[in-house]
């Protein structure tokens, strides 16, 4: 089983993680959205995935810059629109970041809420960029993510 570790990642809609139909997780001044792979400053594409002791992680946007801003929303809620967190948030939103059981590659990972029942998905409203939500949790790979890691200096 594929573990994670702490780093920076680039964070792909799990199937289509590589090839020209790539989605990437990207922070902007839209918010949270998903766009192709360089569509945005690579900066913006990047987070730093911190993994705690007890298994949850902090998702930090963009990575390597101080103050950073986290993957957060404001209630974990069915729906819930998943937005970037105020500058310097704390505590941080920690999610929980589990191997998908179907063991494909590229591994295919589910970012959870912790002690809730939903996770990290694509919103399936029809606006562009399209935005992500908090939906009930399962197992379809269609709400799976690839982290991707990013060579740092």
């Amino acid at each position: 089983m594929e573990t994670l570790k702490s780093g920076v990642y680039r964070i792909a809609s799990w199937p289509g993680a590589v090839g020209p139909e790539s989605r990437v997780l990207t922070a902007g001044e839209q918010g949270v959205t998903i766009a192709a792979p360089g569509a945005a400053l690579a900066r913006e594409q990047e987070f730093s995935v911190e993994v705690q002791p007890d298994g949850t992680c902090a998702i930090q946007i963009p990575a390597r810059i101080f103050p950073s801003r986290s993957l957060s929303y404001k209630e974990p809620e069915k729906g819930e629109r998943v937005i970037l967190g105020p500058v310097s948030d704390f505590p941080t939103r920690e999610w929980k970041i589990d191997p998908a059981p179907q063991m494909p590659t590229p591994p295919p990972f589910f970012i959870r809420v912790p002690d809730k029942d939903l996770m990290l998905v694509i919103a399936q409203k029809a606006i562009y960029p399209p935005e992500l939500e908090l939906a009930p949790a399962n197992t379809n790979l269609d709400s799976a993510w690839a982290l991707q890691p990013v060579e740092t200096d």
